[in-house]
């Protein structure tokens, strides 16, 4: 008895060791070291659709000077600036003409906070410090402003666009006179957060122009300064893996991202922001940290060293994706974007979890309600291992006086001990540690579903009953006044350490006070362990235990 307790005890400790290990902010990882270059010189695949425009090749691009990339945009856009919004279903954008920059991507069917009344929620935070997407820069020019200065266009000032209309795209364009003109096509869909970006840069002089154009983003943790269970930071696909950088890592250095690249961006649990080249080569890009307390950082797309004749055009195509963490709108987005839905190690189990949750909320029309569905069809199928723990623990209960007789007659002989105790586990067809297996099989269940109710956006800001107005928040209580550390009272959180309790109490006692006492601790140290998990979560866990006590009690009537 002992050994189970001792096993028991394990299984918590490696819960928690797991809990440190798995969900803890990730180490940072060494950002790529920007002296890699590439050999290929063929001509572009992504760019020149002039035929007197060319990039001299990968090699070139070699010792970059990243100090020289400008980002200093910080220009603000007047209110009374000239601006072009964009409405969708999905969102209202805004292009200012100054720089032909996004000033405000808000989603319609996000808010900023769980307050009905909070405004929707906007993906370009960095506007307030003036730093806004798209701006253009020329790496040997940056005499020539063509980040801030003013673009204008034919197309209306208010563009609407519903599901069937297909892309609208907004022209505009700035030159530096008799230098070198600017031409940015924004191309709009009604039914994707994606928008297909298209910068062109014309030759006005007499002379080839040679240079490299940067095309910068700037993003800030979406919804105020980051927290360790929300946590914000640059993630990019490459080589079909995800990489993710924390502001950690990017103190210490700024990671320049070479083809292939499939695509780099800035998120958290439920927003992302992220450019996704159309090329396969010829270009690089780099996070740059740029001001650690507030978070925000510069994503910059850049060309290799390129040539464009007098009167040629060369021509850089990406998309950007500024939207929710939806796997339905990733893969509208890019197909490649629907790896940002990470649910790490478990995601295998946490996305069929999801797909199916959302399926049974289709007819519910509350989570809270399909994640108690989801529960008891979980319960179901482990229903028959949690059976035969509990029948293989009355067993061991039954059989206690003849194990404690057989210790004491071969305390001095542990190999007959072993022998006489296998023996009699035989006779009676019990497992030792067959009480054991079924929290074994769940914890994979647990993590699965501990990460998609965590990072799910389908569940941010969505009620389930009384207090509880967000299953992606703690449950807190108000009660009229602070409660300490916790603000309100954790009162789902306490049902479910009392739940778990009483279902201790009615499990069958394996003879050992020191291990009665060692599970009789476990209600308390798994609710000081969820005080801050989702409530969501916590729903799925009490409901959990309900449902054990139900099966406990009808396996004791009848025993």
């Amino acid at each position: 008895m002992e050994k189970r307790a001792l096993l028991a005890f394990a299984l918590s400790m490696a819960v928690l060791f797991l809990w440190e290990v798995y969900f803890t902010p990730q180490p940072a990882r060494k950002a790529e070291s920007p002296a890699v270059s590439e050999t290929a010189t063929e001509p572009k695949r992504e760019s020149s659709t002039a035929p007197s425009s060319s990039f001299a090749g990968s090699e070139a691009s070699r010792g970059v000077d990243w100090s020289h990339v400008p980002q200093q945009h910080a220009a603000t856009v007047a209110p009374s600036s000239k601006s072009w919004v964009v409405d969708t279903p999905l969102y209202t954008a805004r292009v200012a003409a100054a720089g032909g920059r996004i000033e405000s991507f808000t989603l319609k069917k996000h808010r900023q906070s769980v307050d009905p009344s909070a405004p929707p929620m906007d993906l370009i935070p960095s506007k307030g410090m003036g730093y806004l997407p798209l701006a253009v820069d020329l790496l040997h020019h940056k005499e020539w402003p063509l980040a801030t200065m003013a673009y204008d266009g034919d197309a209306p000032t208010e563009m609407r666009l519903n599901p069937g209309d297909g892309e609208k795209a907004l022209i505009l364009s700035a030159e530096v006179p008799g230098i070198v003109r600017v031409q940015k096509i924004l191309r709009f869909s009604a039914d994707t957060y994606a928008v297909k970006v298209e910068v062109s840069l014309t030759n006005l002089s007499e002379a080839p122009l040679t240079d490299q154009l940067g095309i910068s983003s700037y993003a800030m943790p979406f919804e105020g300064l980051a927290s360790s269970y929300n946590q914000s930071h640059v993630t990019v696909l490459k080589n079909g893996s995800l990489e993710h950088f924390n502001q950690k890592a990017l103190k210490k250095d700024t990671p320049i991202l070479k083809p292939p690249v499939h695509w780099v961006g800035f998120d958290n649990n439920y927003f992302l922001q992220a450019v996704v080249p159309a090329a396969d080569q010829h270009f690089q890009v780099a996070a740059r940290l740029l001001d650690a307390g507030s978070g925000l950082v510069q994503l910059v797309y850049l060309t290799d060293p390129f040539t464009v004749d007098p009167g040629a055009t060369l021509t850089v195509s990406n998309t950007y994706y500024w939207g929710p963490k939806e796997q339905d709108a990733l893969k509208r987005g890019d197909v490649r974007l629907e790896r940002a839905l990470d649910f790490g190690w478990f995601s295998f189990l946490a996305k069929p979890l999801l797909m199916f949750l959302r399926w049974i909320y289709n007819y519910t029309h509350n989570y809270g309600v399909a994640i108690i569905i989801l529960t008891v069809i979980i319960k179901i199928l482990f229903w028959p291992l949690t059976h035969k723990s509990f029948k293989s623990m009355q067993v061991m209960k039954k059989i206690q006086p003849k194990m404690a007789q057989i210790r004491e007659k071969y305390k001095d002989d542990r190999e007959k001990l072993n022998q006489e105790l296998m023996m009699l586990y035989r006779t009676y067809k019990v497992n030792p540690l067959g009480g054991c297996l079924p929290i074994v099989l769940q914890i994979p269940v647990f993590f699965a579903l501990y990460r998609m109710l965590y990072g799910a956006i389908e569940l941010r800001h969505q009620p389930f009953w009384l207090w509880i107005n967000d299953l992606t928040a703690p449950d807190r209580l108000s009660v009229g006044f602070e409660v300490p550390y916790l603000g309100g009272l954790p009162v789902l959180t306490l049902l479910m350490g009392a739940s778990m309790f009483i279902q201790q109490k009615m499990t069958p006692s394996a003879g050992d006070p020191r291990q009665e006492k060692l599970m009789l601790m476990m209600p308390v140290i798994f609710t000081v362990f969820f005080i801050n998990f989702p409530s969501g979560l916590v729903l799925y866990w009490f409901v959990n235990n309900v449902l054990s006590i139900v099966q406990q009690y009808w396996i004791n009537r009848q025993a």
